[in-house]
């Protein structure tokens, strides 16, 4: 059966008015288009619908039977229609993001705030998680999109360049690796206790810092939240990188942030979402917001 939406609006409008000449009007159509939509209304129902006579047009009994249901049904169509104007005006929604616990401290509440100003109705569903987890979380369908760092590619996952931001070696304050000119020491780093969040990133990291070839001390730790690490520095003489926007934690755990060089001090953070999957407007809206908001 091929009813038309064009056909629906026809009969509402014939048995609104009792009158295909009153319905033509009413639709900005010619008297000759409606009675076209109801012969092919009809001849799709096998049914006839009106009875049409000198002093207009009424409902047959089946057609009084279906009214409701074609009432019912153009309501339907029509919050279909609102609620798609709704959602690409971000009048309502949600937005389901994944970011590590760092970058949700740090940089995450000041572009929250703009979206929530310019969008209030949309609802907000942060995920915390590892640099590690950003990936899983998104594949995993708990979020939508992801924002983190960048790892190495995942099935059915893309990932789009985002931002550089600016790396730093973190120390407990005082240690004997901070050297002169707030530069680190590198041979103090290169017999520092090292903490790390992340194997790949780590690769690159002791490449960057203490050359081909170089092994760390023994006694390392592997701790997958960054606050933590940064916790058991200000406690204990061990050393990490980190992004530069988490100093603001560095009075807090007693610590010092030391500029570095090498392939390590900048990192690429990414966004990610599901391959082939269209973003919700909420999430574009948000991406676009965040492209322009880097960590500072």
């Amino acid at each position: 059966m091929a009813v038309s939406l064009r056909q629906l609006r026809a009969f509402r409008a014939v048995a609104d008015a009792n009158s295909f000449t009153a319905a033509a009007e009413g639709l900005g159509l010619t008297q000759a288009a409606v009675s076209m939509l109801i012969r092919q209304f009809e001849m799709e129902l096998r049914v006839t619908l009106f009875e049409r006579t000198g002093r207009g047009a009424h409902l047959t009994e089946f057609g009084t039977e279906i009214l409701p249901t074609v009432l019912r049904v153009l309501e339907d169509l029509r919050n279909i229609t609102d609620s798609a104007t709704d959602l690409r005006l971000l009048q309502r929604g949600h937005l389901r993001l994944a970011v590590p616990q760092m970058l949700g401290c740090c940089w995450l509440p000041q572009v929250l705030g703009s979206f929530r100003s310019q969008y209030p109705d949309v609802e907000v569903s942060i995920v915390e998680t590892a640099g590690d987890g950003v990936i899983d979380t998104v594949a995993g369908v708990e979020a939508e999109i992801g924002i983190g760092p960048e790892r190495a590619p995942a099935a059915g996952i893309a990932a789009e360049f985002l931002w550089d931001v600016s790396m730093q070696l973190v120390v407990q304050k005082g240690a004997p690796v901070c050297g002169a000119d707030n530069r680190p020491d590198m041979d103090a780093v290169a017999n520092a206790r090292w903490i790390n969040y992340s194997d790949d990133f780590s690769e690159v990291l002791h490449r960057s810092l203490l050359g081909h070839g170089s092994s760390l001390r023994a006694g390392g730790m592997r701790v997958q939240g960054m606050m933590s690490a940064l916790a058991i520095i200000g406690r204990e003489e061990y050393v990490t990188v980190a992004p530069a926007y988490a100093a603001v934690f560095a009075p807090v755990f007693n610590l010092t942030f030391l500029p570095f060089e090498g392939a390590a001090s900048r990192r690429r953070f990414m966004q990610y979402t599901r391959a082939r999957h269209d973003l919700s407007p909420a999430a574009t809206a948000f991406l676009a917001m965040a492209r322009i908001s880097a960590p500072g």
